[in-house]
């Protein structure tokens, strides 16, 4: 009988650190979600400022970007 409840115990206590390990890595995988999710709309805004520099340089014709430097 105490061999039963040994074996009882030891598998209880995986079950718990399981648990533990589990809830450590949803809270882990939440926060790097949250984290790509913020990065995607960085993204998304520095796309959108590159697009709109690239259509204000066009319009305007050739920017101080597009010119050569000085010491050409």
């Amino acid at each position: 009988m105490a061999d039963i409840n040994d074996r009882l115990d030891a598998l209880e206590i995986t079950v718990s650190h399981q648990e533990e390990q589990l809830s450590d890595l949803s809270e882990m995988v939440s926060g790097q979600w949250k984290l790509i999710e913020k990065l995607g709309g960085l993204l998304t805004k520095a796309d959108a400022r590159i697009e709109s520099l690239e259509n204000n340089n066009s319009v305007d014709g050739p920017g101080p970007l597009d010119e050569k430097p000085p010491h050409y």
